[in-house]
């Protein structure tokens, strides 16, 4: 058969859009029921699903479909999954399609349940399936089905299928990290959610990229920080003009031992007093977020809050004296320690000697992580 080079050309085009249309249903699920018709318009098949299966419990993870009536694949899910004949043949083998009838022959469909109770009386003969990947007691498999009156899928259509089956296996592990991103986000924050200080990362030019609920209602009232078309000002200038000197500044540098900055300003009125505290995202912070924009994160409190739960944590908790506890608060707020001498009367030695034992029974390194735990960050910042 001579195909023509306009025919080749739509064939590779076809090809194309479906190849982009899978990663797009990796990153969005309501991308897989179009993706999967386009599929089957393709191989000319009636219908097709793309499942997850956890074969050790006998359960689906995940299942999206076209061109099945619910109730049919309720069923299937539900009586005739165990008993599948294709999917026991296809998980033999990984990473390849195959079209059923070059496996079961007439003679065996004839004989076989499966076929004489579920699918020839839902009117469905002939399959071509794969597994794309399997991990662990995970797999993840695909199906696309002809009706009893069409002719069996052929070796072109095999290999249509053949050649998608790399970017389903990507698109899975896509799919996957994206699940995982998206299930630690939610988790830190609901954990944030619930805090009384306002939380919020933006990326150098102090445009937002999240905020918590507290944060959510520091801009809102908008007395002491606002939120002008998505970035951050604080009302008084020389204030502002600080804050983003100081995230640029943290932005711009590789080095994660750069010390915690804070900032102490007020509303107009002096009525509303907050204290900024600037944090660095780390390199490895920023994947763990999946957001390479995400540069600082601005911890909104006011003093007494802040004082009060390092009293409290880092004595009951940590067994810091009282001495290495007012430098750990002074520290947590974002102090130097040459400033802590000035504060505390005492010498430059004496605050080095303080903040080891700190830090060492707290088993952190850095000031940052003092931070972070003074204020109940997530493990996820």
């Amino acid at each position: 058969m001579i195909i023509s080079q306009r025919d080749g050309s739509r064939k590779m085009e076809r090809s194309d859009s479906i190849v982009r249309k899978i990663y797009d249903a990796a990153l969005d699920s309501a991308e897989w029921e179009p993706l999967l018709a386009e599929i089957a318009t393709a191989i000319g098949a009636a219908a097709g699903f793309y499942a997850g299966l956890d074969i050790r419990h006998g359960r689906g993870a995940y299942w999206h479909a076209v061109g099945h009536d619910p109730r049919i694949q309720a069923l299937y899910n539900d009586q005739y999954l165990a008993v599948d004949p294709t999917l026991a043949h296809i998980i033999q083998t990984p990473g390849r399609a195959f079209a059923c009838s070059d496996y079961l022959s007439d003679a065996y469909v004839d004989a076989n349940r499966f076929y004489s109770e579920f699918m020839i009386p839902n009117g469905i003969r002939y399959v071509l399936s794969g597994v794309v990947s399997k991990q662990g007691s995970m797999v993840s498999f695909f199906g696309f089905q002809r009706h009893v009156s069409q002719p069996p899928f052929s070796h072109i259509e095999t290999d249509f299928v053949q050649r998608l089956i790399p970017h389903f296996a990507k698109a899975d592990q896509i799919a996957a990290k994206v699940s995982t991103v998206s299930d630690a986000r939610r988790l830190a924050m609901a954990v944030l959610d619930r805090m009384d200080y306002g939380i919020i990362i933006v990326n150098q030019a102090c445009h937002v990229r999240m905020t918590n609920q507290r944060a959510e209602q520091l801009l809102q009232s908008g007395e002491v920080i606002q939120a002008v078309f998505g970035r951050i000002r604080l009302t008084n200038a020389k204030d502002n003009e600080t804050l983003c000197g100081l995230t640029r500044t943290a932005a711009a540098s590789d080095n994660e031992e750069i010390p915690v900055k804070t900032i102490e300003t007020a509303s107009q009125n002096g009525n509303v007093r907050v204290r900024v505290a600037l944090l660095p995202i780390s390199h490895a912070e920023k994947k763990q977020l999946d957001d390479d924009e995400a540069h600082i994160i601005l911890v909104l409190s006011d003093s007494s809050q802040q004082r009060a739960m390092a009293t409290h944590v880092l004595q009951d908790s940590y067994g810091l004296t009282v001495a290495e506890t007012r430098v750990a608060t002074g520290l947590a707020g974002g102090q130097t320690q040459d400033e802590l001498c000035e504060a505390l009367f005492v010498s430059l030695a004496t605050i080095k000697t303080h903040t080891q034992h700190i830090y060492q029974k707290i088993g952190i390194s850095r000031q940052v992580d003092l931070v972070r735990l003074v204020y109940g960050l997530p493990a996820l910042f």
